[in-house]
């Protein structure tokens, strides 16, 4: 605990700073926050559109094998380590008149709205070879697509405000947007196999379409009406340096235990995504995959909708209390609901899916909105050791983390359903022991994250009161934002 005791003790100097700190500064308009919020819609396009349903659509409608897709996608967080730190240095030293980050989100947008629906054109009469060729370039091209928008977006986020509470205000409309999104996106893959359609591939390209618009529409209220508050102080500031940046950030130990926290959080979602979805089909339902992907929808669907209703509550009620203790919190309850997985996918009675949601929905609605406004505390504290406003580098590195760690997990995940002996074609007739080692890696994955994630939260050092600290001794040394 001594490595992290300088970043516990208040600074004496600095504790009538903090008492002066006046937090209405820090409000911002319910307009700047409706926009910046549907903002979502392109950010989850780019990290769940692709991420969420390759594995069933490459594998299930287009025949590509899972342990591929996990292999591409792995690739991409290869390739993000390279595009994403170069975009955050571009936004961060950009002197354009309409400020770092909003041009970017406009091009980012445009760009990501075209290379969409061009993923989902693969032809499953291609060869295995072909079909891997295709979704490992049309993917590079579309995550190139997404850096230019998704950098930028989480830096703006962190600059909207210095206000403690507010920046959770913020990400709490941003995550009423991120709900919706994600009561949309369960149904892709069943609409998709649905009588709408002529066929899948039919349905899938269709949807993406649709998808598109929704991109480009969304990209372009984002770039339009928040305001980049600390424009001005980054204009008055020297350059920021690439690899300075990067070194003096991945050393920060505060740095690298608030990525673990979200990382192994992210990791007890997507490690089992595809075998939530797969367990509820072909264990669960018996392999009628119409069946069980419309029943784990509509539970994604209950998810979305407790989690809108947490999100008043942490509105209302929870603001004002310390983020640690809600971050605490959340993983307790996501761990309780790993183990009552056991239960809950059901054979006798798939119905008692439906509980599911009433333990995640509270878990990832509170940890989500306290831990991204909790990245842009870190920013304060970045700029209280380092001097300079440097969002984008942080917000590329830190977004690259997170991106690389889901990556991984569905790489991994695909590779796990490979070891499993799982096989599309044999339905509910899976090879003995199949479906019983899918449903104890369900539980058991999960577990392992969120006790990892508990440990981290415990030695994370900037509380509540130290961040007020901060933010005086700032506003002492170049003023009110």
């Amino acid at each position: 605990m001594s490595l992290f005791k300088k970043y516990q003790q208040p600074d004496e100097n600095n504790r009538s700073q903090a008492k002066d700190t006046n937090p209405t500064k820090g409000k911002v308009s319910v307009k700047e926050k409706l926009a910046f919020g549907s903002g979502e819609f392109a950010n989850r396009y780019g990290e769940n559109g692709v991420n969420d349903i390759a594995t069933p659509v490459y594998n299930i409608i287009l025949g590509l094998s899972p342990a591929t897709i996990g292999i591409v996608l792995m690739l991409m967080r290869i390739w993000d380590s390279v595009t994403d730190p170069i975009m955050g240095w571009i936004s961060d030293n950009w002197r354009g008149a309409h400020g770092r980050r909003k041009p970017f989100l406009l091009l980012g947008s445009i760009l990501m709205a075209i290379a969409y629906p061009l993923i989902w054109m693969a032809s499953p009469d291609w060869t295995e070879q072909t079909k891997s060729i295709y979704f490992i370039c049309l993917a590079l091209i579309f995550f190139t697509t997404y850096t230019i928008y998704s950098v930028p977006f989480r830096a703006l986020a962190t600059e909207m405000t210095p206000d403690y509470e507010e920046r959770t205000n913020i990400r709490v409309y941003s995550a009423f947007f991120n709900k919706l999104f994600m009561f949309m996106l369960p149904w892709i893959f069943p609409l998709s196999q649905s009588q709408l359609f002529n066929d899948p591939v039919t349905g899938i390209r269709t949807l993406a379409a649709l998808s598109s618009v929704l991109i480009l529409v969304s990209g372009i209220i984002c770039a339009r009406f928040p305001q980049e508050r600390y424009h001005k102080v980054a204009l008055q500031q020297e350059k920021v340096k690439l690899l300075p940046s990067f070194l003096s950030l991945v050393k920060d130990p505060a740095f690298l235990l608030l990525h673990g926290i979200g990382v192994f959080l992210l990791c007890s979602i997507l490690l089992v995504a595809t075998f939530g979805l797969y367990v509820n089909m072909f264990y669960v339902w018996d392999g009628n995959i119409a069946g069980g992907s419309r029943y784990f929808a509509i539970s994604q669907n209950i998810l979305q909708v407790l989690g809108i209703v947490m999100l008043a509550v942490i509105s209302r009620y929870l603001v004002k209390v310390e983020k640690k203790k809600l971050i605490l919190l959340s993983l307790s309850l996501a761990l309780l609901g790993s183990l009552a997985r056991w239960f809950t996918y059901n054979k006798g009675i798939p119905e008692l899916l439906f509980i599911d949601p009433f333990f995640f929905a509270p878990a990832y609605t509170v940890f989500w909105a306290i831990f991204l406004s909790m990245l842009g505390d870190y920013c304060d504290y970045d700029e209280f050791k380092n001097g300079n406003r440097r969002e984008g580098v942080f917000s590329a590195i830190s977004g690259w983390i997170m991106k690389a760690g889901s990556s991984l997990a569905f790489g991994a995940s695909g590779i796990l359903l490979a070891w499993t002996h799982f096989s599309k074609d044999l339905g509910g007739d899976q090879p003995d022991g199949t479906l019983l080692k899918m449903r104890l890696l369900l539980i058991g994955l999960p577990v392992l994250c969120l006790l990892l994630a508990i440990a981290f939260n415990t030695l994370y050092p900037l509380s509540k009161a130290r961040m007020q600290e901060i933010r005086g001794t700032l506003e002492s040394r170049r003023g009110e934002i």
